[in-house]
């Protein structure tokens, strides 16, 4: 067949490819074409040939045969194609029923041309092909962009179509999924469920009614544990009959502003003060704590330093904000100006603001006013260190005054015990028995020169300790002590008692070159002024060579006995006053010496700590003590704490908490079953306790402060330090019951302990009157012979199996 031919086209020709199983027609529709100004890139005459050569060509448009006979089908060509890469397909076929109509629709062609061909048909079905798809390619080109900026700015498009029961969402709907969404339908109802009953509402309006919509609503899904915020602008659009809108999540941005909220509660509610600076350290802004502090208003004081009105003229207290670099945390004790000029001491805190992008822009200043706590450190402090009944000092200050000594130095101790006093108390009553150890205490102070100290250990005892003595002199001095004594005291207006005393003297440091050796030195001799007929004073005699030649033997023993096998383990539980529930067992170091038989810890352990001999010491029992408490707990036969006493010289070690971590993974023992206890002695000997005891703190392990109140320990220094648990020593405990001075005492520990957080245990009772007091005092949890005394491991199992 011919066919007719008009002008070509005058722009840049158009590619063709022809898919035609007749050869002649095929050649006659290329002439037909290439008349009209396309240019024809191929003929193909079957399937296969059809997708290669429009794969390689990649033709503006193809004319494609349906109905190729042996060569295959057009169709499945154009469908096979359309996979691919997109472009313009005309169908041509000499047929047109219903059947390949809907076949042909599948492939969703642009043109369809049945045979024969008229030239002007061609044409315009060729150009109204190309037309289409150029069109196409720009709302795709649109799409797309529209489709990058959803993305970009991560907000998904919501579409509601009218009259039907589904919602489309494209884009980022973090409700649903954290990817970009395409095409996903949600019910309507469904939608709405997730949404709050006011944004509900709103939505229904807008979908009844018509118009626009702005809200930010709370998402919750059923199976979302956390609620989620969404943005929404919508409107009702009229030729789509849909409401569609935009949404973005806000999920952040309203946790922000919720923590912003409050953080300005806090801000304003908080007891401590707080100054707003900013990256010059200038005030920005002031809680009302301040104010209320210091008497300061925000206005008096923004734009000013600290410097310049909160802080005390002296250098210690300007430090903090001047050397403590922008970008740490740093804290310190100073001393605050009011602004009436008066001063307080506070515990101050500074610590940087960072932007998103880590730099600092402001500085948080805070302080707390501790002059409570001051107050408080000061009273403790007095009890601990003076007799509550006299006024003058106790042990715990007798030590203290010896450990201040300097080398060198000499000192002169003594020991005094009343002789008679025992009857008149117990004839005349404890009142009249106290008002005469009132008296005596009085007399003694008056004989004393500065520097001086008058102790009462307890009881009928006393204690000078003289400084700056005359050794020709010491024999006067005790007379006249011994004549101040023995003088009457007036009880009642017509009546007057009389005591003597007898003296032991001992000479620090050859009688002793601590505290206790020193006392004990002087408790011999007074027995011995005592055996010779009381009322009367006498020396300390001894050799030194005796005691250094104990020492050399323990010492030398220590050495053998790790190697021997002679160190054991004993158990000492500890149990809850109230349930007598056992919570957990301190772990005892034990010495049997095969040629001494057993040696006290008392007497080995100062030994060993002198000597260095403490730190293998002290691994060996870390390591027993775990590996042996672990496979307990695994076993089930106990389920608390286990209790290590650590020495200054293993916390001085810089490698101790890896020690203990070692010991820890080692042994499988979880870390909370560990407790380390260190007394206050080691703290004060331990530089940068704070920073050694926080390793171990982070390990999970548990810190007790052993022999509380024995020691001085700065209740500011107890606040730094990672403490879990208060040991009230056994020296507070043995005359509790009785002793109004350790009651005293331990009744203000307690509530220190419950101010700081901390939990407690007392060591050392023995008597049932004495746990029932600790109980009602607020003590609650104890350890001591009451209970049980600290046993070998078979005699400790077996007393667990019994408890």
């Amino acid at each position: 067949m011919s066919i007719s031919t008009d002008s070509a086209l005058d722009c840049e020709p158009s590619t063709v490819l022809i898919v035609e199983d007749e050869l002649i027609f095929a050649l006659d529709l290329k002439q037909t074409l290439s008349s009209l100004g396309y240019q024809v890139l191929g003929i193909a005459s079957n399937h296969e040939d059809a997708v290669r050569q429009i794969l390689a060509h990649r033709p503006d448009v193809v004319l494609m045969d349906i109905n190729l006979g042996s060569g295959g089908d057009g169709i499945a060509a154009a469908s096979e194609v359309s996979r691919t890469i997109d472009l313009p397909i005309v169908f041509l076929t000499a047929y047109a029923d219903n059947d390949i109509l809907r076949r042909a629709g599948c492939v969703a062609p642009h043109g369809y041309l049945v045979k024969p061909v008229r030239q002007r048909e061609l044409h315009a079905v060729v150009q109204m092909a190309l037309a289409r798809f150029r069109a196409s390619l720009g709302r795709m080109r649109a799409e797309r962009r529209l489709r990058l900026a959803l993305d970009s700015a991560r907000l998904g498009l919501v579409t509601l179509p009218m009259g039907t029961d589904l919602v489309e969402i494209d884009g980022y709907f973090p409700p649903v999924a954290d990817e970009p969404l395409r095409g996903m339908q949600m019910r309507v109802d469904e939608f709405l469920a997730n949404l709050s009953k006011d944004a509900q509402g709103k939505v229904i309006h807008l979908l009844e009614q018509g118009g626009d919509l702005h809200l930010v609503a709370r998402w919750q899904s059923s199976d979302a544990a956390v609620a989620q915020w969404i943005e929404v602008h919508a409107s009702y659009v009229a030729n789509e009959s849909a409401v569609i809108g935009i949404c973005r999540d806000v999920t952040q941005q309203i946790r922000q502003q919720d923590e912003l909220r409050q953080a300005a509660v806090v801000f304003e509610s908080a007891a401590d003060a707080i100054l707003i600076l900013d990256a010059d350290s200038r005030v920005t802004t002031a809680n009302v704590s301040f104010t209320r502090l210091t008497g300061w208003q925000p206005d008096e004081i923004r734009g000013r330093h600290p410097n310049e009105f909160l802080h005390a003229h002296r250098s210690v207290d300007r430090e903090l904000l001047d050397e403590t670099p922008l970008d740490v945390q740093g804290h310190a004790e100073v001393v605050c100006l009011r602004q009436d000029g008066s001063n307080f001491p506070a515990w101050e805190h500074v610590a940087p603001v960072r932007d998103d992008l880590g730099r600092i822009t402001q500085r948080v200043l805070s302080f707390t006013d501790i002059s409570a706590l001051r107050a408080a450190e000061s009273k403790v402090r007095h009890l601990a260190f003076h007799d509550a009944l006299t006024g003058l000092g106790n042990r715990h200050q007798l030590r203290e005054s010896l450990s201040s000594l300097e080398d060198g130095e000499a000192a002169c101790l003594m020991f005094l015990d009343l002789d008679g006093f025992k009857f008149i108390n117990d004839s005349l009553g404890h009142e009249a028995g106290d008002r005469l150890l009132v008296t005596i205490a009085r007399r003694l102070e008056s004989m004393l020169r500065q520097g001086d100290v008058a102790i009462r250990l307890g009881g009928d005892e006393f204690v000078l300790l003289l400084h700056h003595f005359e050794m020709a002199g010491l024999s006067g001095v005790a007379q006249r002590v011994l004549d101040v004594v023995r003088a009457p005291v007036d009880m009642h207006p017509d009546s007057a008692v009389q005591v003597s005393a007898s003296i032991g003297i001992a000479l620090f440091p050859n009688d002793g070159a601590d505290a206790d050796d020193l006392l004990r030195s002087a408790d011999i001799a007074m027995y011995a002024a005592k055996a010779a007929g009381r009322n009367r004073f006498a020396y300390y005699q001894s050799s030194m060579a005796l005691m250094a030649n104990e020492r050399l033997v323990i010492e030398q023993g220590l050495l053998q006995a790790m190697v021997n096998g002679e160190l054991t383990l004993h158990w000492q539980p500890q149990v809850d006053l109230e349930s007598r529930r056992v919570v957990g067992a301190e772990a005892l170091l034990r010495w049997k010496s095969v040629r001494n038989g057993d040696i006290p810890p008392d007497r080995f352990i100062p030994i060993a700590e002198e000597s260095g001999l403490i730190q293998p010491l002290g691994r060996w029992v870390l390591h027993r003590a775990l590996s042996m408490w672990a496979q307990w707990w695994r076993d089930g036969l106990v389920d608390g704490r286990v209790s290590v006493n650590v020495s200054a010289l293993q916390l001085q070690d810089e490698s101790f908490a890896q020690q203990l971590a070692n010991e820890l993974s080692a042994s499988d023992l979880p870390p909370h079953l560990l407790e380390i206890e260190v007394t206050e002695t080691a703290l004060q000997r331990v530089s940068h306790v704070e920073e050694k005891l926080s390793r171990i703190k982070t390990l999970g392990v548990s810190i007790a402060l052993d022999d509380f109140g024995t020691g001085y320990s700065s209740l500011s220094m107890l606040k730094m330090l990672p403490l879990t648990r208060l040991k009230i020593d056994r020296a507070f405990v043995k005359d509790v019951v009785v002793n109004s001075s350790d009651q005293a005492i331990v009744r203000a520990i307690v509530a220190m302990a419950g101010v700081m957080g901390m939990e407690l245990i007392a060591e050392g009772v023995e008597r049932t009157d004495q746990c029932d007091w600790l109980r009602e005092a607020g003590v609650s949890e104890a350890q001591g012979w009451l209970f049980a005394k600290a046993m070998p491991v078979d005699e400790f199992l077996s007393w667990l199996e019994g408890a």
